[in-house]
């Protein structure tokens, strides 16, 4: 589980551990991990960023004799991304914040209902990983084609199909389409054959069992290949299954 990153700036103690409780309580109420930087010092958090190294950064309005807005612009021109929250006994310097797209805005004591806003809104900025896709040909057009939709893979004649949610034909050679997919999730079973691993069901002695029933043969020559694919990603899941061995065309 990643560990997130936060960084409170706060010079009074009562307050700081205030904060560093009810995140502490919502992060262990949500199974999240998390590791919180306290900094008593605009000068002593300045130090200590660097870029991409917090997801959040909660600052105090004043710190010092400086202010929180500050150290935020100093802090934006060197990671983007970082997400600031202010924390303050009023809202005097709430617009201010839109100047570096604070996340969000919070009166002290800072309660768990504003802390729930706080992560709520960090899910809804925080960028859902891309879907991994293969393109290819089909019809003189590219195609993306979703990796874990495909079950299987068939050559006929000097084309392959591409069977999963939908079909789709494509003019490459078999051993070229592979060269194109995660090579710990896909293993051939035959010379006009590449089977999905996560989509298989059960292996029988002279083929596939898909999840959606379908069959896929099993040639003698990839027989141990097979096995050996299909025994590791049952066990142990496909990030610990080494890349197979360039298919034979």
């Amino acid at each position: 589980m990643n560990t997130m990153r936060i960084a409170i700036v706060e010079d009074e103690k009562k307050d700081m551990l205030q904060l560093t409780g009810v995140l502490t309580a919502y992060a262990e109420n949500h199974g999240l991990t998390i590791a919180i930087d306290t900094f008593s010092s605009g000068e002593s958090f300045l130090r200590a960023f660097e870029p991409e190294k917090y997801k959040l950064v909660f600052f105090d309005n004043y710190i010092g004799n400086g202010l929180g807005i500050d150290l935020a612009r100093k802090a934006r021109t060197l990671d983007a991304e970082v997400e600031f929250v202010f924390v303050s006994m009023s809202m005097e310097f709430a617009l201010s914040g839109y100047e570096v797209r604070a996340l969000h805005y919070l009166i002290k004591p800072a309660t768990p209902d504003e802390i729930e806003k706080v992560f709520e809104r960090l899910l809804k900025r925080t960028p859902k990983p891309q879907e991994a896709t293969v393109e290819v040909i089909c019809d003189y057009h590219p195609v993306l084609i979703p990796i874990k939709s495909i079950r299987y893979i068939e050559a006929v004649n000097k084309a392959c199909v591409i069977y999963g949610e939908e079909e789709f034909k494509t003019y490459m050679r078999l051993v070229n389409l592979m060269e194109l997919l995660p090579p710990e999730e896909f293993i051939r079973t035959h010379r006009s054959y590449v089977v999905h691993l996560p989509s298989i069901q059960s292996m029988n002695k002279d083929d596939f069992t898909l999840k959606d029933g379908r069959t896929v043969p099993i040639s003698q020559s990839y027989h141990n290949d097979c096995a050996r694919a299909y025994i590791e990603y049952r066990t142990h899941g496909k990030n610990r299954r080494s890349p197979a061995a360039k298919p034979k065309s």
